[in-house]
């Protein structure tokens, strides 16, 4: 699968409703974004794969000066601007490569894993989309997490695809290499720990695990053992930096 090829998949998701879809709302992973940002007033945004809207209206109700909210899907369109009527926003059914304007801003939400070439795609938008001294900030799942030891194991060693979406697994590793190689600043926090090895863990493992496994034509018997045994050992895993269940990365142009 390519990223041409979930165009459709994510116009029948939001068809369906998005809550059928996502195990868990992303607010906290929103509100580490914003964070990222001491004060976004006066700022012009541009927000790439803007799904139903709630993270540009989070900026603009932020202080944004404007906010330029895309995404390839035209439901997840419809949605938003059904939604969010501001006028500090505009939402937009539109590949981000055919804007000419420059942003003090560039926010992606969990986006560069469903491309094809995140990298290459990130390097494109510090360079033609990001003003002098501007600011990406990008978040993606983490797997430094019991989490991700389950489900990279998987993944890896038994081809049992995690997300039908998902084209591939970054790390901190892949970002600290990226900003060294092309001279830019790098801040990265995690979010959602109790979903990286807690009781959410818990939860979307009882509703996932199953169902991938089965998809992948493997015994998923041994699920509730597995649910049983987590359950006793998360409380000693010990938590840090980079081990909630999402991440996110911000990259800011050296002067």
């Amino acid at each position: 699968m390519n990223n041409a090829e979930l165009i459709s998949r994510y116009d029948s998701i939001y068809k369906k409703g998005s809550s059928t879809f996502y195990t868990f709302n992303n607010f906290q992973e929103s509100r580490l974004i914003l964070d990222m940002i001491p004060a976004w007033q006066g700022l012009n945004v541009l927000e790439i794969g803007c799904g139903e809207g709630r993270l540009a209206a989070m900026m603009s109700f932020a202080g944004a000066q404007h906010v330029d909210a895309l995404d390839y899907s035209a439901e997840a369109i419809k949605i938003a601007t059904r939604r969010f009527n501001l006028e500090t926003v505009t939402f937009k059914c539109a590949d981000y490569k055919t804007l000419k304007e420059m942003y003090d801003v560039v926010v992606l939400q969990g986006v560069l894993e469903h491309l094809d070439k995140p990298f290459d795609e990130l390097a494109h938008i510090l360079n033609a989309c990001t003003r002098e001294n501007g600011i990406v900030i990008t978040s993606s799942p983490s797997f430094i997490n019991p989490r991700g030891y389950v489900w990279m194991t998987l993944q890896l060693l038994f081809k049992v695809p995690m997300s039908l979406s998902d084209l591939h697994f970054l790390c901190p590793a892949d970002f600290e290499e990226f900003a060294k190689a092309h001279g830019y600043d790098l801040v990265m926090k995690s979010c959602d720990q109790d979903w990286g090895g807690g009781e959410r863990l818990l939860v979307d493992f009882r509703k996932r695990l199953p169902n991938a496994l089965r998809d992948a034509g493997m015994d998923a018997s041994g699920v509730d053992h597995l649910m049983a045994w987590l359950a006793r050992t998360l409380p000693y895993q010990p938590t840090h930096e980079y081990s909630g269940a999402n991440i996110v990365y911000k990259l800011t142009k050296s002067p």
